[in-house]
């Protein structure tokens, strides 16, 4: 099974586990982060050991809520069960499956799946991005209009505060949108449907095969300076979307953070 067939796989698997276990009021435990864990989030990782020793036993394990396997292996497979646990958890349909592969820390394939809709994000480096099996390239906007759409999230532990540069985005009258799933955001802005994601925290965790999908799909992806970063350790946020509107943002947030 090659790694694009078996990131499918996998992602359709866990798909039936969030669709059976989507339920009003599900039983949820809160952890000491203060955010939610479902029993979705346990069966997703019992799935994703299950079959990653089945297939690819010697690989290695990263998982979200800290149940790894290590074998000293130069592969390491990155998981989130549920990007997305707080609106999944209070039964609104915003969220999404994520696995990726690195090597030696280098990302080289990675998914993102929306159990609600069914949209499939796969990419693999140097064999291009897609979206429902459907090559995904970047848009061609040319400039920050009125009806340009934004996807953030907020966090209290952010190193910097980028209200102000909400404020002044606002100014130029674009929409906004915060869906606590900022995966579900990827494949918001590779259907064309936002224009620009921002991720104003530090930590990794979900973004580490991120930079792959961005150079096969063509967008544009820096931190709020507009330096390049490495995706397998803390970062300095980050800004994703296309060449030509990328200056122009970054430019609007680093000087009002």
């Amino acid at each position: 099974m090659t790694y694009l067939e078996f990131l499918e796989y996998i992602a359709k698997k866990a798909w039936r586990i969030m669709r059976k276990n989507f339920w009003l009021k599900m039983q949820k435990e809160i952890k000491s982060d203060n955010t939610p864990v479902t029993i979705t989030d346990k069966k997703i990782n019992s799935l994703v050991i299950k079959e990653l020793k089945k297939y690819f036993p010697t690989h290695d394990l990263l998982w979200e809520e800290e149940s790894n396997f290590k074998n000293n292996s130069d592969y390491l497979w990155v998981c989130d069960p549920v990007d997305g646990t707080i609106p999944f958890s209070c039964w609104f349909p915003i969220s999404t499956f994520s696995l990726a592969l690195v090597y030696k820390w280098e990302p080289i394939a990675g998914v993102i799946y929306d159990p609600f809709f069914k949209r499939l994000l796969i990419w693999e480096k140097w064999k291009w991005a897609f979206l429902n099996w459907e090559r995904v390239f970047v848009n061609n906007h040319n400039k920050i209009w009125p009806t340009t759409i934004m996807s953030w999230e907020f966090f209290s532990t952010a190193k910097y505060d980028f209200l102000p540069a909400i404020s002044k985005l606002r100014d130029k009258r674009i929409k906004f949108f915060k869906f606590s799933s900022v995966l579900y955001g990827w494949i918001m802005l590779c259907a064309w449907e936002i224009d620009w994601v921002i991720f104003p925290n530090s930590f990794t965790h979900d973004w580490v095969s991120l930079k792959i999908l961005v150079e096969e799909a063509w967008w544009k992806m820096t931190d709020v300076f507009w330096n390049e970063q490495r995706y397998d350790r803390d970062i300095n946020w980050y800004i994703a979307t296309n060449w030509k509107i990328h200056d122009e943002l970054v430019e609007i947030v680093k000087n009002n953070i």
